[in-house]
């Protein structure tokens, strides 16, 4: 053998002792998926009614039990702000149903939301102690009733 191939077969026998000293087989368990949550870039408001609709997707990971989602809205108009809380309800996450898309429509506090730039934040809660949350800013589109 060549002294260079010797190296290697060394380096890998090293490496291999490491794993087993330490319990890693090879294939060993890869950590579970996260849950994740996203927002649309786009959602609807509907000034008569004071209330905007937003949505999203979202993924389980490993993670099984009742779910939904939870958002915050808020828009920064002329006189202030606008904000107003909502939730989403998406059932459970079980081993048929890991991902999918959610809609909230979320009243506001006082006033009402406006076309143009919003931030969300929206959760994803699975129930018992599952809880992913992100930042994301979003358009509102003015939404008319069609007659």
């Amino acid at each position: 053998m060549r002294p260079v191939r010797q190296s290697l077969l060394a380096g890998g026998l090293a490496t291999l002792a490491t794993a087993t000293t330490l319990g890693l087989a090879p294939g060993a368990a890869v950590a579970s998926p996260a849950p994740r949550i996203s927002v649309n870039w786009f959602g609807t408001a509907d000034v008569p009614a004071h209330a905007a609709t937003i949505g999203g997707r979202y993924a389980c990971g490993a993670e099984r039990g009742l779910a939904y989602i939870e958002v915050h809205l808020g828009q920064r108009v002329r006189r202030g702000s606008i904000t107003g809380f909502g939730f989403g309800v998406i059932g459970a996450c079980t081993d048929d149903r890991t991902a999918g898309a959610w809609t909230a429509t979320i009243p506001a506090d006082r006033g009402a939301f406006r076309g143009g730039p919003t931030t969300a934040i929206a959760r994803l809660v699975v129930e018992p102690n599952s809880l992913t949350e992100t930042t994301e800013p979003l358009r509102l589109v003015r939404h008319c009733a069609r007659h």
